[in-house]
């Protein structure tokens, strides 16, 4: 899975080319896993809040689907604990990932060399 964003930069005085090739000032947004390619074209204001969104709605999704996904896949002779432990662990993974990607947008991109 990707995500890419084009032309966020909002000191940037020039305007971004559109997918048509014509000059814009909107951000264009891709985002592409194996099954799915979805592409938007957002101001470049909101394209972080885009991402955003679309990371906490993907958390969401993982905090509801793992937990019921690990339960059906795991054999009756499995201990519980062991299954607990498991959901435990995928729940604080989940947590430590959305607390980071929201940490670095409030202090910030990443410096890039």
């Amino acid at each position: 899975m990707g995500a890419e964003i084009d032309g966020v930069d909002d000191t940037a005085s020039e305007e971004m080319t559109s997918w048509e090739g014509t000059p814009t000032r909107l951000a264009r947004v891709r985002i592409e896993t194996s099954e799915l390619k979805a592409e938007a074209a957002v101001p470049a204001s909101q394209a972080h809040r885009l991402l955003t969104t679309i990371l906490d709605t993907l958390v969401v999704l993982g905090v509801v689907l793992g937990p019921t996904l690990t339960l059906q896949v795991v054999p009756a002779a499995f201990p519980t604990w062991a299954a607990a432990g498991t959901i435990a662990g995928q729940l604080a993974m989940l947590a430590l990932v959305a607390r980071s990607v929201h940490r670095r947008e409030e202090t910030g991109p990443l410096p890039t060399d």
